[in-house]
């Protein structure tokens, strides 16, 4: 039998009340099940760290797309089966994750990578072994710009959030924001997008100050952006508890203007980090509504969940599930035998792929996915 991994965790109850997620993941190099028919899938994602709910909550909603493919059938009559190792949110870790992954043959694609740096990190082994790079949690240019034959991004990019963003603060009067940045790959990405959305609006980026990543130690930059220099509102391009703890920070020191951040914060952990009492964050949101059933997609999103015993609904799971959606999707358009030049074929065929209303672009030169980006407000 193979060894079942960290997918299958148990979530504590200040994260989403508790419950277990569990989808097919194996270790990587584990022999096959006698007579089994695979097609094997590797990941490297967040399961442990400051990220972990990100990391869990994407191969949860993920999991249950390829746990309902596998019920009716597989795909070419195969079972789909995610090797996913755990990087804890940590560049040189998914580099060495992404390596084991490529240097095993039987691993078709790479899927699921949770955030910028990580996503980085495995572009170079990407290229070099010509393996297709789906549905990575993150809207960096890097994995946009120029076009990556090998690379199949199915969220909208951080541009289009910024942009979306960027027109909010301006209806809103706002003249004027700090910004606070991950000091890597991610942050960079994130502050050129929102200084280049601003900048036509008349919107002013006066200080920026840079934190690193997976810290909650704040004190400093509190001090550069909100005591030192005065603005309407504060942008940020961090994950959920380095945005929550400088949002509190921020509010102790009687800090009353508005908060902005990219999708990749995670709208659920970052409200539940604050509280009912700690508002007046925007966050963009890449999907959507997932409590929303009247949604035809969404409808088959939960249903997949409750199939799987999860009844926690959320904008992370439900990007995980399509971004697994659109992979299976291309792998049913890739021809039999199944090869990593097969499956780049195949997802490249998708064209233009509609998911009950929510679409995609795919096709020579197009890599980009979905622009859906939307807005949530926590007043």
């Amino acid at each position: 039998m193979f060894k079942i991994l960290a997918l299958c965790l148990t979530i504590g109850l200040a994260l989403i009340g508790g419950g277990t997620i569990c989808a097919a993941a194996r270790e990587p190099n584990a022999p096959s099940e006698p007579g089994s028919a695979e097609i094997r899938i590797g990941s490297s994602a967040a399961l442990s760290g400051p990220a972990a709910f990100l990391g869990a909550r994407f191969h949860a909603g993920a999991g249950a797309a390829l746990m309902h493919a596998n019920a009716h059938g597989g795909v070419h009559g195969a079972k789909l089966v995610v090797d996913l190792l755990d990087d804890a949110y940590e560049q040189g870790r998914a580099e060495t994750h992404t390596r084991r992954l490529v240097e095993d043959a039987r691993v078709l694609a790479l899927f699921g990578y949770i955030g910028t740096p990580t996503s980085w990190a495995a572009l170079p082994y990407v290229k070099r072994s010509h393996i297709a790079f789906v549905g990575a949690y993150t809207g960096a240019e890097m994995l946009r710009e120029p076009a990556n034959p090998y690379v199949f991004n199915v969220r909208a990019s951080y541009v289009d959030e910024a942009n979306k963003l960027a027109g909010a603060m301006q209806a809103a009067g706002v003249k004027s924001i700090n910004v606070l940045y991950q000091a890597d790959v991610f942050g960079r990405s994130g502050l050129e997008a929102i200084k280049a959305a601003t900048s036509p609006l008349g919107i002013q980026v006066r200080a920026v100050a840079s934190v690193k990543r997976n810290s909650a130690e704040v004190a400093s930059e509190v001090r550069q952006l909100i005591q030192d220099s005065h603005s309407d509102a504060v942008f940020m391009v961090s994950s959920y508890a380095t945005c929550a703890a400088f949002i509190k920070a921020a509010r102790q020191t009687g800090y009353s203007g508005h908060f902005y951040t990219l999708s990749f914060a995670g709208r659920e952990p970052l409200w539940r980090a604050l509280g009912k009492q700690l508002g007046g964050v925007t966050i963009a949101q890449v999907v959507p509504d997932a409590q929303d059933a009247s949604i035809p997609l969404v409808a088959a999103y939960q249903k997949a969940m409750r199939e799987t015993g999860d009844m926690h609904f959320d904008s992370i799971s439900l990007e995980g599930y399509i971004a697994a959606t659109v992979l299976t999707e291309g792998l049913r358009r890739s021809k039999p035998p199944l090869t990593r030049e097969s499956i780049r074929d195949g997802m490249a065929a998708l064209g233009r792929l509609d998911l009950d209303g929510f679409v995609l672009e795919y096709g020579p030169g197009k890599r980009g996915g979905s622009s859906f980006v939307a807005l949530k407000v926590k007043p």
